[in-house]
């Protein structure tokens, strides 16, 4: 049997009543949002990753790049489709000196990217590969991304590693959008609520593509000096200073969305010690293992405190701030720049 028919009067009356309530109410489900890709300069291998005669396939913003390196150590990228008769490069593919050659008729292509050589001795065709706009620094491997195919307009720059110690590395796949690694310096709040910072003062400042965060906290016990410097949104570098004990300790987050709602989170953490810089490189090499272990420790059990929420979050186009989050909404319209389009939630 049926229910009886609202009545009119009695309709407009519910209506009235759920439109005062102070809280909303879903009829079908919140999920993630997907962003469009990115533009900008964004991490596809690190260096060491991409050893002397390798060809290497990665996946980069929902299609995957072909990387390899030459003899004399020279690094290529390139779309992965050979432009005879479309073989994949990155299976099969090999590295001969420095060309690379196609599986499939064994067309070989030299470093600029022209076929020079064919695989049964005919003149080899009018073909090039198709490369990418990328830059080896400071041990990673960045590709230029830009949804109109525009040549890059600003650089990745070269750290001063002067004095610091050898890399540590680590490497995540993670669920989400490459964003929030860098989004992350922005919500100063949480660094004292999710990681026990204490005492935590924070200010920004914009420059074109690079935003710089400038936090100063308190840490074991003693005063701490962060800057966090973002290079677009795919690659942040942070310096976090403890004067008292002399140390600077650097990490390196490169961020790069792979698959709409995945992405892969890298690290490359060094520091530097005044009272140990000085020392010859072996001696250095050794004395900064042990402290550097620690360190590193340290950063990746911080930024592993912030992966359920990135792993869960959604995507707000309008967050509800509170006082004192200038920080993010700042942070949003600078971001706006490297979107060709930005979606609704």
């Amino acid at each position: 049997m049926s229910a009886p028919p609202i009545s009119e009067q009695k309709e407009e009356a519910l209506i009235a009543v759920l439109k005062n309530l102070d809280h909303k109410r879903s009829a079908t489900g919140v999920a993630q949002v997907a962003l469009p890709y990115p533009n900008g300069w964004f991490v596809a291998c690190l260096s060491h990753e991409l050893l002397t005669g390798q060809v290497m396939r990665v996946p980069f913003m929902g299609q995957e790049l072909v990387f390899y390196r030459t003899a004399s150590g020279l690094a290529r990228a390139i779309d992965p489709y050979c432009p005879h008769l479309g073989a994949h490069l990155g299976h099969g593919g090999k590295v001969i000196g420095e060309d690379l050659v196609c599986p499939f008729h064994g067309l070989m292509f030299n470093p600029q990217g022209h076929c020079i050589r064919t695989g049964n001795g005919q003149k080899p065709p009018a073909a090039s590969l198709t490369q990418r706009y990328f830059r080896e620094v400071d041990g990673a491997i960045f590709v230029w991304r830009h949804e109109d195919n525009l040549p890059p307009y600003w650089e990745v720059p070269e750290l001063d590693c002067a004095g610091f110690s050898q890399g540590r590395y680590e490497t995540f796949q993670l669920q989400g959008l490459s964003q929030d690694m860098t989004e992350n310096s922005a919500a100063p709040f949480h660094f004292a609520y999710l990681h026990g910072l204490q005492e935590v003062t924070t200010n920004h400042q914009e420059n074109g593509h690079e935003m710089v965060y400038t936090m100063q906290a308190k840490v074991f016990g003693q005063v701490v000096t962060m800057r966090m410097t973002c290079y677009g949104i795919g690659y942040a570098v942070g310096e976090a200073s403890f004067e008292r004990l002399g140390l600077v300790a650097r990490t390196q987050a490169l961020g790069t969305q792979t698959i709409p709602l995945g992405w892969t989170f890298r690290m490359i953490d060094t520091i530097r010690v005044e009272s140990i810089k000085t020392l010859r490189q072996p001696l250095r090499r050794i004395t900064y293992a042990l402290p550097l272990f620690f360190i590193h420790r340290w950063f990746v059990k911080t930024v592993k405190e912030d992966f359920a929420v990135w792993s869960n979050r959604r995507f707000l186009s309008a967050p509800k701030l509170v006082k004192d989050e200038s920080n993010m909404a700042i942070y949003r319209r600078w971001t706006a720049q490297f979107y060709p389009q930005r979606e609704k939630s």
